[in-house]
């Protein structure tokens, strides 16, 4: 995606939830959605087999099983 492409994005899901970005907000907005489009990336090139299983689920507070 183009810087345009990820503000854009930002810009219309930021309006959804009536979020307000300031223009001078914008350039570390589009910083982290690359950020976070390189993790992504690199979590999508693990292949995962039957036998993987979904991390336990985060509750603060409680022991687990």
């Amino acid at each position: 995606m183009t810087d345009q492409d990820l503000e854009a994005h930002a810009r219309a899901t930021a309006a959804l939830i009536g979020l307000p970005i300031a223009p001078h907000q914008m350039p570390g907005v589009i910083a982290g959605l690359k950020v976070a489009a390189g993790a992504a990336a690199l979590i999508e090139r693990v292949a995962l087999t039957e036998a993987d299983e979904p991390a336990p689920v985060f509750r603060p507070g409680v022991a687990a099983p």
